[in-house]
């Protein structure tokens, strides 16, 4: 298992990536999105972002990930509250933190985040969770 996930707090799911985004990761991210969207109820995800070192994935990796996200992004838009990413690297979260709202949108078609800690993460979720089942999402 490449990803490690706890659902304990559904509707809002923990994922980590662990170090390496290479092709066994991808497939079995893109399997659990697949169940996740089988599911046709909306979640969040918590995605806890534990690298140190921001290596880049092999470009045939991102292209089949970035694929089935452009397949699959009405659906995704339709189910997924947003995506809050955990950074506790404070270098990293300085470089992604004006960017994830703007790129969580245009590949997933829901609302992102960067948070330095899971409690602060998991307060917007709800919050978007909450904008979903009232009909405001944005």
């Amino acid at each position: 298992m490449a990803i490690t996930k706890d659902e304990s707090a559904w509707p809002i799911i923990s994922l980590s990536l662990g170090e390496a985004f290479d092709q066994e990761t991808v497939e079995e991210y893109i399997a659990y999105w697949e169940e996740l969207l089988a599911r046709r109820s909306a979640f969040g995800l918590l995605m806890v972002h534990s690298a140190e070192k921001n290596t880049r994935p092999e470009r045939a990796v991102t292209q089949l990930y970035m694929n089935w996200c452009k397949m699959n992004k009405r659906e995704i838009a339709q189910y997924c509250s947003g995506i809050a990413v955990v950074m506790q690297n404070a270098k990293l979260l300085a470089v992604y933190k004006p960017v994830t709202a703007l790129s969580t949108k245009r590949t997933y078609g829901c609302p992102g985040g960067a948070f330095s800690g899971e409690s602060e993460a998991i307060r917007w979720l709800e919050e978007q969770l909450t904008k979903t089942s009232s009909g405001t999402k944005t």
